[in-house]
């Protein structure tokens, strides 16, 4: 291993923009994954991506030649639905967003509800995501709840991410209309750039986050959850961050790569 990068010890990768974009594999990112656990090195896959459960984004992966096991994948949706059956199990929800993080919610033991006005809006928790559904009848519906007590809680505030084409919005498009009419901001949201995905991944591998390097495509999410979690972090240029927006970031990244292709390179494997 290159002398620089002897203090690795695990590492962590993103998946949209680093490992794939959309449905199309960032060229070269599988074997270079490959390499890396050829190498002894733990690995864990850290997502914001709301759409997917953990089991839709290991199967992903597997489509796309990346070798990888379920248990390493920590992505938001599943880690929300926890906290969410841990602040109150056997809550109501009223979901914005898409069938996988509704997977995790129904099998955290959580109820989601499409028509809250049902049950008069007394849902437990109004949760934001990704939602190509979205519509101001929702918008309407999520109000209502927020309005007869329910907790605000979004998936990530990530306002776009990479797609095949170029960038889709997120998210934090939904999480922002609702804090807009609620005028609050989300009262549960432990996806970057909170550290918490990143510190549970590093304690899964058993290894000191000061150990453990993050390759992510962001400087939005990626750089500041690693900086928050006391990691050094790899930007990788796949996921559309200019040279401009390296200068304008207030976190920089410790080292920046075209590609997670690259990083058997950078490593000396």
């Amino acid at each position: 291993m290159n002398r620089e990068f002897q203090w690795v010890q695990g590492v962590l990768f993103d998946l949209d923009g680093v490992v794939w974009r959309g449905r199309e594999p960032v060229p070269g990112a599988a074997p270079a994954i490959a390499a890396v656990k050829e190498a002894g090195l733990p690995v864990r896959f850290v997502s914001n991506h709301s759409s997917l459960d953990r089991r839709g984004a290991h199967r992903r992966l597997l489509e796309m030649g990346v070798p990888a096991e379920e248990d390493e994948v920590f992505i938001a949706t599943r880690a929300l639905a926890r906290e969410l059956a841990r602040r109150e199990p056997r809550a109501t929800v009223y979901l914005l967003g898409a069938g996988g993080l509704r997977r995790e919610l129904e099998e955290h033991g959580l109820r989601v509800i499409d028509e809250p006005e049902e049950i008069d809006y007394l849902a437990d928790f109004v949760v934001a995501a990704d939602d190509p559904a979205l519509s101001m009848s929702k918008l309407t519906r999520a109000l209502r709840c927020l309005q007869r007590g329910a907790k605000f809680a979004a998936a990530n505030l990530d306002v776009t991410y990479p797609a095949e084409d170029g960038d889709m919005p997120g998210s934090g498009v939904v999480a922002a209309a609702i804090q807009a009419m609620a005028g609050r901001e989300p009262h549960i949201m432990i996806a970057k750039p909170k550290p918490d995905l990143l510190l549970m991944a590093a304690q899964s591998m058993g290894v000191p986050p000061e150990r453990c390097l993050m390759v992510g495509d962001s400087l939005r999410s990626d750089v500041p959850a690693a900086q928050a979690a006391g990691m050094r972090c790899l930007l990788v240029l796949t996921g559309g961050v200019t040279e401009a927006d390296l200068a304008a970031a207030p976190a920089k990244p410790d080292y920046v790569a075209p590609s997670a292709a690259d990083l058997p390179v950078l490593l000396g494997l």
